[in-house]
């Protein structure tokens, strides 16, 4: 995992390292590594009745004076998500799937920020920002699409 984000925290002086990934990711670098497929990345366009579906692992990493790593579960939680419902409240969703207690507000709104921004770059939502958001005009078949998203608390 790549440290994508890094902050201390006042209170813990403790280190946030989290990575973002699309499933979608995984299966071209599959079809790629095949070598039977030339396969260009795109970005799925999404529409107002697609749903994301995050998988959140939060894990606090630590060594003690021995030199023993420890690896602690905080948080892991699975949030599924229209994409309109995700464009409306943005932050304040990634906010809610994110409580933990010991994430200060300033912690949390960095992280909410810095997610929120991956999400937009994973995909393409311009056709929800095109369509009727509010009585649901569109198409009836939406997709789901999983986002993996790991957090480690490093003390």
């Amino acid at each position: 995992m790549s440290p994508s984000f890094s902050t201390q925290s006042p209170c813990s002086e403790a280190t946030i390292y989290y990575g973002l990934s699309a499933q979608y990711q995984d299966q071209y670098e599959y079809l790629r590594s095949m070598k039977k497929y030339n396969l260009e990345m795109q970005c799925p366009k999404l529409k107002a009745n697609d749903r994301l579906n995050f998988h959140v692992n939060v894990v606090s990493h630590s060594l003690d004076s021995n030199s023993v790593t420890h690896l602690n579960t905080l948080l892991h939680n699975y949030q599924e998500v229209s994409c309109k419902r995700f464009i409306q409240e943005g932050e304040d969703w990634i906010h809610s799937i994110l409580f933990y207690p010991n994430f200060s507000s300033k912690t949390l709104e960095g992280l909410a920020k810095k997610i929120l921004h991956e999400v937009y770059e994973l995909f393409d939502f311009n056709q929800v920002f095109d369509s009727d958001l509010g009585n649901g005009v569109g198409d009836c078949v939406s997709h789901l699409f999983t986002l993996h998203l790991r957090i480690v608390v490093e003390k």
